[in-house]
């Protein structure tokens, strides 16, 4: 698994898990099973990052900086169906990149 490069996680709206723990090829073969079931496609490629890594990049501080330990895991939606997708997106509680950037920068600016 590849260290995301988080200004393309953001331009293309990469599937974004927030918080994955222990063994993330456990979360990624997860995913894929649950992704092949519901006859969405399989990730080209995984990425992951921490919480601080985002904070530096996106310049997030205060309440909505994310614990510097937090784990995230992304992969791009290339070939994938994306309306089953945003469907299971919903289902697992998961989110796009992007919006989880603007959100958090719309809070800041409150």
């Amino acid at each position: 698994m590849k260290k995301v490069n988080l200004k393309e996680a953001y331009k293309h709206s990469y599937y974004t898990i927030l918080g994955a723990g222990g063994d993330l090829q456990e979360w990624v073969d997860g995913y894929e099973n649950w992704m092949n079931e519901q006859e969405i496609g399989k990730p080209v490629e995984w990425f992951t990052c921490n919480g601080k890594d985002v904070n530096e990049e996106f310049s997030l501080v205060g309440d909505n900086r994310f614990k510097d330990e937090l784990t995230l895991l992304f992969f791009p939606l290339d070939g994938l169906n994306i309306g089953k997708l945003a469907i299971f997106k919903l289902m697992r509680g998961d989110r796009w990149f992007d919006d989880v950037i603007d959100n958090s920068i719309e809070e800041e600016d409150e």
